[in-house]
C-alpha cells in the first residue's frame, strides 16, 4: 500500500437552489392579478374557477419538484451504496489503484449528505426518510474516514470519523430502532457502537469509551433477550473484548488521589532539544526517513477488532500528535483536516420541525466535513507519518507478501520498520543442516494443519525465521521483536551493507511480572510510554499529579541525555543514520532507557531479563551515570524502593507531598 501523496480533492461546490437534474424552477405561489373593488369600476374580478385552476397548476409543479428531489436522492443513495460496497474489493496496496476510488466515494457521499440536509423536509414527507436512515449515511461517512486513516496513517481523518460517529449518538439517530423490532436494524446499531468504540480507543478518549462500553453491553443484552439470535455468542465476545482491553489499560495507568487518570503522551511529539543534540554536525545530504511499517500481532494477548494491545501501542507510537498551526491545544475539535463540524442552518431547522419538541441535541456535521479538503489540509502542519500495515495473526505467505510490497515502496532514502509481537517457535531437535538463520523464530498462523503431519515439520514450516528477512535487508531495515524467542533475530548478518538494527525484548521476565497476555508486552510498553512501564514495575497505582509531572519531566531529561550520548562520533555509522528519523530515534532512545531502568531494578538480575540490540549500543549510553541519576531521582520522587543503585543518591530527596505516596509501591518486585 502506498502512503497517499495527497488527500482526495474537495467535492464540487454546493448545488444551487434549483433541483439538480431538472430545469423546473423553485415553486412559487401564483397570485391572480386583481384591482381593488371600487377603485376601477371597469375592472372585473378573477373568476373562482381560474383561481382554483392556478392553485392546481402550482400544486402539480410542487409535486413534480418534490418527486424530482426524491429521485435525485434515490440516485445518490444507490450510487453511494454501490461505491461503498466496492471498497472491500480494493487492493490493500498501490495508492494509484485505491485513492481515485476513495476520492470518487468521498465526493458522492458529500453530495448525498449535503442534499439530504437541504431537502430534509421534502424527503421526510414525500419519501418517508427516517432518522435511522440519516444515521446510516453518517455512519458510512465515519467508516469511510476510518478506512482512509488506515490507508494513509493520517490521524486527522481519524478525528473526522469521530465527528460523524459522535454526532450520530448525540443526535440520537438510532434511538427509535429498538421500538421498530427489527433485528437487522438492531445489528446496524450494534456495529455502529463497535466501530465508534475502536475510533475512541485510538483517540484515547477515556470518558466516552466508558460510556460506550455500558451502552453497548445494554444493547447486546437487549438484542439477545428480544431476538434470541444465532450470533449471540459473537456479540457477547465483542463486549468481553472491550472490557478486557480497557481493563488492561486501567491496570497500567496510575491515578491521582481523586481517582482521575494522569496524562500520558502516546504519540510522537517533536523534541527540539533532542533534535538539536543530534544535528550538531549540520545537515546531511540525504536524511533517512521511515516510510513503511509492518506491525504483526500473533500472540495470545487480549485484542479488540483484530488489534492486539501491543499493536495498539506501537501503532500510536508511529503517529505524530495532531496539532493545527498556531495552536497548542491538541483536543479533538482543533485537529480536523476540514472545518470542525458546524450546523447547517437549514438542516438544523428541519431537524427541529420534523422531530417535535425534543431536548437540545448536538448540531449536525456540515457537508464541508464529509470529504477531505486539500485546501484546508494545507493549513495543517505537515506531519508525514509512516504508512502502516496491520497484520493480525497472518500466515507466513501473507507476511512475505506484505514484506515484498512494503520493500518495493521504500525509496532510496527510506527505511522499513518491522514489528513482531508473537509467540516464539524453536526447533525441538538440533538443526544439523548448518544453515544459519533458520534455527527458529516466531510462529505464524496456520489455517489448517495437515492430517498425520509431523509436528516438528509443521513448526519449522509455519515459522518466520531470521533468514527469511535477509533478502529485504537490501534497503535500510529497523526490526523490533517482542517475543520469548527474540534472541533468534540477533543472527541476521549485514550481507548488503545497508543500515540494519534490531531491538529485541527479554526472552523471560521475573516471576513478579504478570502474564503479558493480560497487560501486553513490557518491552513494547517501554517503547510506547516509558513512564507507564516504570510505574508498572514499581507497583505504583496512585500518585499525585505534581509528582507525576515531575517524573514525566525527568523521563524527558533522561531521553535528551541519551540522545546527546548517541550523537557522539563513536556511534556506529549505520545506527547514526537511523537517528535521522524521529520515530526510529525515539525507539532507540527508549530502548536504552528501558535497559538502564531494568538493569537497576532488583528483580531483573539475569541477562535473559534484559533487552538487547544488534548492533549493540555503546557502554557510554547504556551505563551513563547522568541517566542513572535521573532514574534515581524518579525513584525517590515516586517513593519506589525496588531499585538498587551502585552509588548513593547524589541529590537530596524532594519535599514530600501528602498525595505522593502509594500504599502499594514500596514492595520489591
Amino acid at each position: 500500500m502506498e502512503s497517499a501523496s495527497s488527500a482526495p480533492t474537495q467535492a464540487s461546490s454546493a448545488p444551487s437552489t434549483s433541483v439538480p437534474g431538472t430545469s423546473i424552477p423553485a415553486a412559487t405561489t401564483t397570485n391572480a392579478t386583481s384591482s381593488t373593488p371600487g377603485n376601477d369600476p371597469t375592472a372585473e374580478q378573477t373568476p373562482m374557477e381560474d383561481i382554483v385552476s392556478n392553485n392546481v397548476v402550482t400544486a402539480e409543479a410542487i409535486a413534480r419538484q418534490n418527486q424530482t428531489v426524491v429521485e435525485e436522492f434515490q440516485y445518490l443513495l444507490e450510487k453511494s451504496q454501490h461505491l461503498f460496497a466496492g471498497l472491500r474489493d480494493l487492493p490493500p496496496t498501490g495508492a494509484k489503484q485505491w485513492q481515485p476510488y476513495f476520492q470518487k466515494t468521498f465526493e458522492i457521499f458529500s453530495k448525498l449528505w449535503r442534499f439530504q440536509q437541504q431537502n430534509r423536509f421534502v424527503l421526510e414527507n414525500s419519501y418517508g426518510l427516517k432518522r435511522w436512515e440519516v444515521g446510516e449515511i453518517a455512519s458510512k461517512i465515519g467508516q469511510l474516514y476510518y478506512h482512509y486513516y488506515l490507508r494513509t496513517s493520517e490521524t486527522n481523518y481519524l478525528q473526522e470519523s469521530y465527528i460523524f460517529y459522535d454526532a450520530i449518538r448525540e443526535r440520537r439517530y438510532f434511538s427509535e430502532i429498538s421500538e421498530m423490532k427489527s433485528p437487522q436494524l438492531m445489528i446496524k446499531k450494534l456495529r455502529y457502537y463497535a466501530r465508534f468504540t475502536v475510533v475512541c480507543l485510538l483517540l484515547n478518549n477515556r470518558d466516552i469509551i466508558s460510556t460506550l462500553k455500558k451502552e453497548l453491553e445494554a444493547l447486546v443484552n437487549e438484542y439477545i433477550t428480544v431476538y434470541a439470535p444465532s450470533d449471540a455468542k459473537e456479540w457477547n465476545l465483542v463486549v468481553q473484548e472491550v472490557k478486557s482491553f480497557t481493563d488492561a489499560e486501567k491496570k497500567l495507568h496510575p491515578v491521582s488521589s481523586a481517582g482521575s487518570y494522569l496524562p500520558v503522551t502516546r504519540r510522537l511529539q517533536t523534541s527540539k532539544a533532542i533534535s538539536a543534540a543530534l544535528d550538531k554536525e549540520g545537515p546531511t545530504s540525504t536524511k533517512l526517513r521511515l516510510q513503511e511499517a509492518i506491525l504483526v500481532g500473533n500472540s495470545d494477548q487480549i485484542k479488540f477488532s483484530e488489534l492486539t494491545i501491543d499493536m495498539y501501542r506501537i501503532l500510536q507510537s508511529l503517529e505524530r500528535e495532531t496539532q493545527t498551526r498556531g495552536s497548542t491545544d491538541t483536543t479533538a475539535k482543533d485537529t480536523a483536516p476540514s472545518a470542525v463540524a458546524t450546523a447547517v442552518a437549514a438542516g438544523a431547522a428541519n431537524e427541529t420541525s420534523s422531530s417535535g419538541a425534543n431536548p437540545p441535541i448536538k448540531e449536525e456535521p456540515s457537508e464541508d466535513t464529509s470529504i477531505p479538503q486539500r485546501k484546508t489540509a494545507e493549513k495543517i502542519i505537515k506531519r508525514p507519518n509512516p504508512h502502516k500495515y496491520l497484520l493480525y495473526r497472518p500466515t507466513l505467505s501473507q507476511i512475505m507478501l506484505y514484506l515484498a510490497t512494503a520493500f518495493k515502496e521504500v525509496s532510496s532514502d527510506g527505511a522499513l520498520l518491522i514489528y513482531f509481537s508473537a509467540i516464539g517457535s524453536k526447533r525441538s531437535v538440533p538443526d544439523l543442516s548448518g544453515a544459519k538463520g533458520y534455527r527458529g523464530g516466531i510462529a505464524t498462523y496456520s489455517r489448517k494443519a495437515l492430517d498425520n503431519s509431523d509436528p516438528e515439520q509443521q513448526s519449522i514450516s509455519h515459522c518466520l525465521h531470521p533468514g527469511d528477512l535477509l533478502p529485504f535487508t537490501r534497503k535500510p531495515m529497523f526490526l523490533i521483536v517482542d517475543s520469548d524467542n527474540s534472541s533468534a533475530f540477533a543472527e541476521i548478518p549485514r550481507v548488503f551493507n545497508h543500515p540494519f538494527m534490531s531491538l529485541l525484548s527479554p526472552t523471560e521476565y521475573p516471576p513478579s511480572i504478570p502474564d503479558p497476555t493480560q497487560i501486553g508486552g513490557l518491552f513494547t510498553l517501554f517503547l510506547h510510554a516509558p513512564l507507564l512501564a516504570f510505574s508498572f514495575i514499581c507497583g505504583i497505582d496512585r500518585i499525585s499529579p505534581e509528582t507525576w509531572e515531575q517524573c514525566s519531566g525527568l523521563v524527558s531529561q533522561a531521553e535528551g541525555k541519551i540522545a546527546e550520548l548517541m550523537a557522539a562520533p563513536t556511534l556506529d555509522k549505520s545506527l547514526r543514520r537511523f537517528l535521522q528519523d524521529e520515530f526510529l530515534r525515539q525507539f532507540m532512545i527508549r530502548f536504552a532507557l528501558c535497559y538502564i531502568i531494568l538493569k537497576a531494578h532488583v528483580a531483573f538480575t539475569e541477562p535473559k531479563y534484559l533487552p538487547m540490540s544488534y548492533p549493540a549500543l555503546p557502554a557510554s549510553v547504556l551505563e551513563s551515570a547522568d541517566v542513572l541519576t535521573k532514574i534515581r531521582s524518579m525513584a525517590i520522587l515516586a517513593n519506589a524502593s525496588c531499585f538498587s543503585f551502585d552509588e548513593p543518591a547524589a541529590t537530596a530527596a524532594p519535599e514530600n507531598n501528602t498525595d505522593n505516596n502509594n500504599t502499594d509501591n514500596n514492595n520489591n518486585a
